[in-house]
């Protein structure tokens, strides 16, 4: 039996424009999850060997009441049988997020559910390129999937 390894797609490849180290900065406005207030993470972001994934890790910075400051390490790439994009997370507040990604132009929307206090709610995580060094994030939240409330909004710029 002849063992094929396949090789990257070219939807695989435009994760690529996330590699490197990046700063996010931006707001949180006041809502139900609390008094809201500016935050903050740093980025860095590689290739796992072989292209297939992107590999990633933020430190963060949040208001106390949403948590205060933390980690996350996600793991990136692109499912050719779901034709999705994938996200995985994994936080040091004890969150596992696991998300899926469409892209159009220059816009990601990642989706995906969370449970908080026993309450699950719909999250869109949208990231629009800008430029080869800039993009814009904003995350929202919903109980239906059909009124959003913002969470955030940034600009993440490429260091």
């Amino acid at each position: 039996m002849k063992i094929t390894i396949p090789k990257p797609s070219p939807e695989v490849g435009k994760l690529g424009y996330f590699v490197g180290s990046w700063i996010v900065e931006g707001n949180i406005p006041p809502g139900p999850w609390g008094t809201g207030g500016p935050f903050s993470w740093t980025d860095k972001t590689e290739w796992l060997a072989g292209n297939f994934f992107v590999v990633g890790h933020w430190d963060f910075k949040m208001p106390a009441d949403l948590g205060g400051d933390g980690q996350e390490i996600f793991i990136m790439g692109y499912d050719i049988e779901r034709k999705v994009y994938t996200f995985d997370a994994f936080s040091s507040q004890g969150r596992h997020i696991r998300s899926t990604g469409t892209l159009t132009a220059d816009k990601w929307i990642w989706e995906s559910e969370a449970s908080y206090e026993g309450k699950v709610v719909k999250q869109r995580y949208t990231t629009e390129i800008l430029s080869p060094s800039r993009y814009e994030v904003k995350f929202e939240i919903s109980e239906d999937a059909k009124t959003w409330l913002a969470f955030m909004e940034g600009i993440a710029q490429r260091t």
